[in-house]
């Protein structure tokens, strides 16, 4: 016999097709969002009485890391757009000490959005 699959595996195998309204499908995606859940799981709790385990993903914190990620982002292109146009190295190091911070920042709210505590570098971890 061969390994299967983990789609194969999976113990819900069994779909089904409910209608909502559209202001219906938006309650339901809201609650299901303020709980951290997914609408399949929030579905499932409610028709089988069964309680749902409190969400691990700090929503907010994962919006702020999406907020940081479209600023490093921007940072990077205006850094690639200096360097392709021969621009000044001052002008270029600011920008990559900002994009630096911004990944350092961006670290932090990783590790809050799984639930960790970020340990602080010191410039003795770097030596």
């Amino acid at each position: 016999m061969g390994r299967r699959s983990g789609s194969e595996k999976r113990q819900r195998n069994q779909i089904f097709t409910v209608r909502f309204t559209t202001q219906e499908a938006a309650t339901v995606r809201q609650i299901a969002h303020t709980q951290g859940q997914s609408v399949a799981a929030l579905v499932r709790a409610s028709l089988l009485h069964i309680r749902l385990h409190p969400s691990r993903i700090d929503v907010q914190a994962v919006a702020r890391l999406l907020g940081q990620l479209g600023k490093i982002g921007s940072n990077i292109n205006q850094i690639a757009f200096h360097l392709n146009a021969g621009r000044s190295g001052d002008r270029i190091e600011g920008s990559l000490e900002e994009a630096l911070r911004d990944l350092g920042e961006l670290r932090i709210v990783c590790l809050q959005a799984l639930g960790k505590e970020p340990r602080r570098r010191s410039r003795d971890d770097d030596d």
